[in-house]
């Protein structure tokens, strides 16, 4: 499984890269911000609930000291990253909203740096600005039309900033259970928050009024949520959170070929670089090296 980490975060990624299209979708359809948010919490939490109790239920015992650790990867990791994630792309564009995102893997690497003594290796460094450079020109924030406001920019780095402490609390979290059962207690946590907050009645209502409605919510769950949390928790426990942040930065890179692909839009010049340089960085950060004496990774 340690071989394959780096593709786990690369597949976790990628399908987190189609939330906007699902987020627009969704909207237009009738559900709010915050419906979307427990929509994705709670069929994780089911999903995961239903797969343990048939395969493995010894994943389902837990500690009582571990369930702080689950409380705060719920409300900041889950409930409060998505709801800044949707509501920047909501106040701005969905490549704005994705790269801005991406400020997650400075606020990891520096935080790994504290808590878990990852080094901040010049590997890191070079892939940190390579990826982050790439999502700026993927963006079109340097373009005078982009579609930048307060609110855009304030949502987009919080979001950052909480997506980027999902992992500092898996890492935590692993040292005492699995990854399926770090990833359903923290989205049950998520669920059991969101329940009062979400307009129960109103999401009801909006789920029965076509074939559509219905069908979309199982669909946005797994693919935007189920898999690639699973995925990326899977990873998580075989390789930096550093590093796991900055591979995770394609993110917006297949967000905007979708933009491309499914809703049409124009690929410019500065996109492709942008893309190319993303991808260069999650490459290079994970291409085979020799340990040195010193034992750095890098």
């Amino acid at each position: 499984m340690k071989k394959f980490s780096p593709l786990l975060i690369v597949i976790a990624a990628a399908l987190w890269g189609t939330m906007g299209l699902f987020t627009r979708r969704m909207t237009e359809l009738g559900f709010s911000t915050l419906q979307l948010v427990f929509i994705r919490a709670s069929i994780t939490a089911a999903v995961l609930f239903v797969y343990l109790l048939i395969f493995d239920r010894n994943k389902l015992k837990i500690r009582i000291k571990d369930i702080l650790i689950f409380i705060l990867a719920g409300l900041i990791s889950v409930v409060l990253f998505q709801h800044c994630y949707t509501s920047a792309i909501m106040a701005g564009s969905i490549s704005i909203a994705a790269t801005l995102l991406y400020t997650s893997p400075i606020f990891v690497t520096l935080i790994s740096a504290v808590l878990f003594k990852e080094k901040i290796t010049p590997l890191k460094i070079i892939a940190l600005i390579t990826a982050f450079t790439g999502c700026i020109l993927v963006s079109g924030i340097a373009d005078s039309a982009a579609t930048l406001t307060p609110a855009a920019v304030f949502l987009g780095i919080a979001s950052g900033f909480t997506y980027g402490m999902y992992s500092i609390f898996t890492k935590i979290g692993l040292k005492h259970c699995s990854p399926l059962t770090f990833t359903f207690y923290t989205f049950l946590t998520a669920t059991l928050v969101l329940i009062p907050l979400c307009d129960i009645g109103s999401l009801l209502t909006t789920v029965s009024s076509s074939a559509k409605a219905a069908a979309m919510p199982a669909v946005f769950g797994i693919i935007t949520s189920v898999i690639p949390y699973v995925c990326f928790t899977c990873g998580l426990k075989y390789i930096d959170a550093g590093k796991a942040n900055i591979t995770a930065t394609i993110e917006p890179a297949v967000a905007t070929l979708i933009g491309v692909f499914v809703l049409e839009e124009k690929l410019s010049t500065a996109t492709v670089i942008g893309i190319t340089l993303v991808l260069m960085s999650a490459v290079i950060l994970n291409l085979p090296h020799k340990p040195h004496k010193s034992t750095s990774k890098y």
